[in-house]
């Protein structure tokens, strides 16, 4: 069973207790792209299964969220990517009771969790989760995105992935790996990917991690799984290796 605990966090922020809490590490959720934090349910009742408490929010992810000019006010970049690492770090730093957090992110919002990550000084985050991303090929996921998610008519699609592309960030997910040399040495990452993801091919999201010999990564290969569809569809592959990545980070 789960214990919701409604609070005066922003961005309807919720903290969701387990209620047999068996380790004192909190899960932090960062949700995909265009989502919502009730997209994550499944995801929280595993955790608080397994014994964890764990934090979710509204992720401010459309231009107008940004009055049509997203901007960091913290890495002084314009993109929605550096904006959400914005909002993502001043969730981060709410969180004081719990000295342990596990970051949680998925598909291309996982790049906005680890910039955010990579910029704080503090040593509160033991570990990282990243479901069907990041990708280091950018414009090729928008390409994908406009092309399965949110189709439009091929010739739209050479015009809306560029556009989105700036939009998102200049660096194009270059900047990556830059973000992830700076976590602590030894610094542990479980990689789910899908094989037959349609947005983010494999290859790209292991060129976001191999060059970071700082990294202790692992990857979780679902060979049938799509897009964000690997717990939902294939819980007997995914929920023991997230549960022994959790056991040996803790």
């Amino acid at each position: 069973m789960t214990e919701k605990t409604q609070s005066a966090y922003p961005d309807q922020g919720e903290l969701f207790k387990a209620s047999n809490k068996k380790h004192d590490a909190l899960i932090f959720f960062v949700h995909f792209y265009l989502g919502h934090k009730k997209a994550l349910l499944r995801h929280i009742r595993l955790v608080n299964q397994l014994g964890y408490d764990a934090y979710v929010f509204n992720i401010k992810d459309k231009l107008k969220d940004h009055y049509g000019l997203p901007y960091s006010l913290v890495s002084h970049k314009f993109g929605l990517k550096h904006a959400i690492a914005d909002q993502i770090e001043e969730h981060m730093n709410l969180l004081t009771e719990y000295p342990k957090k596990i970051a949680y992110a998925f598909s291309n919002v996982s790049a906005c969790c680890i910039e955010a990550m990579a910029r704080r000084p503090h040593q509160d985050f033991i570990a990282l989760i990243c479901d069907s991303g990041p990708s280091l090929n950018f414009m090729d996921s928008a390409y994908a995105l406009y092309k399965h998610s949110n189709p439009v008519a091929l010739p739209l699609r050479f015009i809306a992935a560029p556009l989105m592309a700036y939009g998102w960030s200049k660096d194009m997910h270059k900047d990556i790996p830059g973000d992830l040399i700076k976590l602590p040495q030894g610094f542990p990452v479980l990689s789910i990917r899908g094989w037959k993801d349609p947005l983010i091919k494999p290859n790209d999201i292991d060129l976001c991690f191999e060059p970071c010999k700082n990294l202790v990564w692992q990857k979780l290969s679902l060979p049938e799984a799509g897009h964000l569809t690997g717990l939902r569809d294939f819980p007997q592959e995914y929920k023991p290796v997230v549960d022994e990545f959790l056991k040996s980070v803790n």
